[in-house]
Order: structure tokens, then sequence, then C-alpha cells
């Protein structure tokens, strides 16, 4: 039996090149992500928090085949998908296989929904892609039943109504709805539920894992409220993964990561989450030396989250830390390491 997990993501990277233009005769690369490593196992739910920027959906479009990596491989069940999407794998499934089994939501459902047919017409197209040999009414009745499922009923209803005549919170149980009739072992929600009023998202969250125990399915949760990943997280006994400039700071359960954080980042999206309060006291001041982000194009030498943490000493400025792995996490700082010559050298000043 193979101990490869569904999804595994090695020393990724993914940097894009701006084009030279008016004010510039020389082309820039950003780096969206930067050498990460991340595993999915079956049944596994994976939250990715960070700011606006960070590489978060980069990171997801990645691991279910939807952005090449500039290096580093990603394999599904122990094959490196780009292998097989260009023809050189004697992997014994197919790029159209693994397209189905890795699938995505989007933010805005409306966008992905196409106004002009009605939802039958919608769900019924990845059902002939997916199951050709099902008659009309066979597809009708998979349909409805999945709707039904969804919460959306009756299902006949909703079914015969364009995307323009739901609520945001019905156009989302579609775009899932779709997803799931693909039968996938990996959804990536990107942002899912933030378009969403708050009295719905955790509906929806639940809905979300509830349906993972039907269909085995594992999910990428990408979300700029750590609250929301901790809800989710915590609840679908997975973990939280914090990035920030295109690294993993700090990957860990819900409730370790946010009541005991092992990396200042941590610290800092805990603080800045009002929900989270609770949990702990947070200091009265901002902990980070300054709030404005790096600029990706060029990222800082050494840690790349020294410009801003009050931790950051001279070894920071000078050397790039490696993530140090424990029982359920790991975390991408040198305070994690007891021998490391950070405790040795100088902190480094205001304005460093």
């Amino acid at each position: 039996m193979s101990t490869d997990p569904l999804l595994r993501l090695e020393d990724v990277a993914v940097h894009f090149e701006n084009e030279a233009g008016l004010l510039t005769d020389e082309s820039e690369v950003v780096q969206a992500v930067d050498g990460l490593s991340l595993s999915i196992e079956e049944n596994d739910v994976v939250s990715l928090v960070g700011e606006s920027g960070c590489g978060k959906t980069t990171l997801g479009k990645t691991a279910i085949g939807l952005q090449r990596p500039t290096a580093g491989r990603v394999t599904y069940r122990g094959h490196d998908i780009w292998s097989v999407r260009d023809g050189e794998s004697d992997a014994d499934l197919s790029w159209q296989e693994i397209r189905q089994s890795l699938q995505i939501i989007h933010q805005d459902p409306g966008s992905s929904l196409n106004p002009n047919r009605r939802i039958l017409s919608i769900l019924s197209e990845p059902l002939r892609q997916v199951n050709p040999e099902l008659g009309t009414s066979e597809r009708r009745e998979r349909i409805y039943s999945l709707l039904e499922r969804v919460g959306m009923s009756p299902a006949q209803d909703f079914a015969d109504r364009y995307p323009h005549q739901l609520s945001g919170g019905e156009q989302q149980r579609v775009v899932l709805s779709r997803a799931l009739l693909m039968n996938p072992d990996v959804i990536l929600a990107d942002e899912a539920i933030s378009a969403l009023d708050v009295s719905l998202r955790v509906e929806m969250m639940d809905l979300m894992l509830e349906l993972q125990a039907v269909f085995d399915t594992s999910y990428i949760f990408i979300s700029h409220d750590l609250s929301n990943a901790r809800y989710f997280t915590q609840h679908g006994d997975g973990k939280i993964g914090v990035m920030y400039l295109g690294q993993l700071a700090e990957v860990g359960p819900a409730e370790q990561l946010i009541e005991d954080p092992q990396h200042p980042y941590t610290s800092v999206l805990r603080w800045a989450t009002p929900d989270l309060a609770a949990v702990d006291t947070p200091p009265q001041e901002l902990p980070m030396r300054k709030i404005d982000v790096p600029d990706p194009i060029d990222p800082p030498s050494g840690c790349r989250f020294h410009t801003r943490c009050p931790e950051a000493r001279e070894h920071c400025r000078q050397t790039d830390p490696k993530p140090v792995p424990a029982e359920e996490s790991s975390v991408r700082c040198f305070r994690a390491q007891s021998t490391s010559p950070y405790w040795d050298s100088e902190p480094l000043e205001e304005n460093d």
C-alpha cells in the first residue's frame, strides 16, 4: 500500500515576470511562492492564511494543477502532475483524471456560472464529461439529489433558475455542487465564504465539512480571516498554514497554532483578529516593527519577516531559516532552534 500523501508539493516556486513598460526598461520577477513544501492527505483539511499578496491563491492553484510551478514538483498519488500533463510519465492515469480529481470553488461564484444557462444545464455539463453513459433522466435525478443535499429545496425549482435569480449563498452552493459532481479528491476553496454574510459563513463551512464525510474529499481552504480558518480547520481536524511573502512561516493544528504560536508573524495575525481576543489578552500595541509589507519583487534578505519582526536579530537579516519540523507542526524561525546562532547575535535597531 502506498504511503504517499494525496498531494505533495516539494520545494515549489512560482515566479511571475512583469514585462518592461513605460517606467522601466527591465522586466521584474515577482516571487509569488518560493521554496515551499506541503502535503495534503486523504480527507484532509488544510487552511492557508496570511495578508493579501502573500501567495495563498497562487499556492492553492499550483496544488490543483491550475498553475505550473517555476521550480519544484507537485505530485498526485505519487505521480508528478506536470509530467503526466506533458506525456512524460508512465502513470496509469491521465491529465483529465487528475483535473477531474482536483476541483476549485471561487470567492465570486457568480463569475464562474454562465448567466445564460439554467442551473440544471450548468450542472449537467460536468456529468456529461464524467459519466457520458448516464441518460438525461439519470443526470437530472442525480443533480436534484445533490441540490437537496446542499440545502436547495425544492431542487426542481432551483434547477430551473438562472444564476442571477439566486442569492450569493445559493450561488456558492451551486458551485460546490458542481465541484462535487466530479467526485474530486481535493477541492480548493479560494476565499469561498468571504463574500457571504457573517451569519451564513458558519453554515457554509458546516455544510462543506458535512459533505466531506459523504464524498471523501480533502479541502485546501484559503482565507484572510484567521478565525474562519480556525473554525474550519478545528472542526475538520486539519491544520493551518500561515503564509508570508511566498513562504510558509508556520504550520500546525488550529488550537496549537493559535494558543501557542511559534512564529512572530502568527502572533501578529492572532493579535489582528478580534474574534480570537478571548484566547489571550492581546498586547496594546501592534506586535510588529513596521506596517508595510515588503515588495515581493525584491524581498528582504535572510528571513523575509525580519524587517517587521519585533524579535529579529542580526542573524535573521543574514540567513534564511529552514522549517523546523515537530510532531504535528513546523515553524520557519530561528527562535525554534535552541542552538541557532540567532541567540548570540545582536538585536536589530528599529530602522534596520
